[in-house]
């Protein structure tokens, strides 16, 4: 095949600014990488500045007039007819000792984070799952509950507020939750600030098989200061709180962490591009 030297050197070059491919009859253009590379950047600021928007967002309570009406009566307790009994977790066996029925719909205001370097009481094999810091009833009712600041630590839920705010310390509880199924468990561990909830199951004592004879014994009164400890049957969230808010922090951390390894990826398409390309044979 012979060609004019001067016209293959211009289809060289053209080729060289813009790559493409064909399937059956259809030529498609690429981008080059490094053109994609180049918009990496602005995309990754929208990132952290999206994400930084999201967090500070993400779980700030519902007005009021949001709040489900059932969430503004007092935890039901009663007299319960249930034996003692054990279940098996993480080969440990957990004996409980039921206590009372009990219900409780609220709005979770906190909770712990078990899974924390700063929490040294938990581990992989602790059978309580994270402690739900939950409001209802008169506290519900007027829009002071968004005034209060309300922090959890391994084991109790803190709260402060300024003058002039109307609280009852009767009608916030943390609750301590274990749960013999894996799907309860599981759906503990979804609830999220700001969901509104319905939990019920048994207040109990329980103890590890390794314990002794330590007993983690649960309140039965809601105007004290120990936590109430929950031997979990069902929980459901009645409404979730800023789902949104919670979704962009999510894709914004997706996004934080797979952009640089897109550009990484990228420069090493360019590097491993050979600078010359065949277009035929020249004679």
């Amino acid at each position: 095949m012979v060609c004019d030297i001067h016209t293959a050197q211009r289809m060289l070059q053209d080729v060289r600014r813009t790559n493409f491919f064909s399937v059956g009859r259809v030529r498609l253009a690429t981008v080059e990488p490094y053109r994609i590379r180049r918009r990496i950047g602005p995309f990754f600021l929208l990132a952290v500045v999206s994400t930084l928007i999201s967090w500070y967002f993400k779980g700030q309570l519902v007005e009021p007039s949001g709040i489900d009406a059932a969430l503004l009566q007092e935890p039901l307790q009663t007299t319960t007819s249930r034996e003692e009994f054990a279940f098996e977790y993480k080969d440990k066996q957990c004996r409980v000792q039921p206590v009372a029925d009990f219900e409780l719909w609220g709005l979770v205001v906190s909770h712990n984070n078990i899974h924390s370097v700063a929490d040294i009481y938990h581990d992989s094999t602790s059978v309580d799952t994270k402690d739900l810091c939950v409001i209802w009833g008169e506290n519900l009712e007027r829009g002071d509950y968004r005034r209060v600041e309300y922090k959890s630590g391994p084991w109790t839920c803190y709260i402060s507020y300024p003058d002039g705010v109307h609280f009852a310390h009767d009608a916030i509880g943390n609750n301590h939750l274990i749960a013999a199924s894996s799907l309860v468990r599981d759906r503990i561990g979804d609830v999220r600030i700001g969901d509104q909830i319905r939990l019920s199951g048994l207040l109990v004592n329980y103890q590890m098989s390794d314990w002794e004879s330590f007993w983690r014994r649960t309140s039965t009164r809601r105007d004290d200061y120990d936590c109430e400890v929950v031997f979990v049957e069902k929980l459901d969230v009645v409404r979730r709180g800023t789902p949104g808010w919670y979704a962009a922090y999510r894709a914004g951390w997706i996004a934080i962490l797979a952009l640089p390894v897109f550009y990484l990826f990228l420069m090493w398409i360019e590097a491993g591009r050979s600078d010359t390309t065949t277009l035929g044979r020249l004679e």
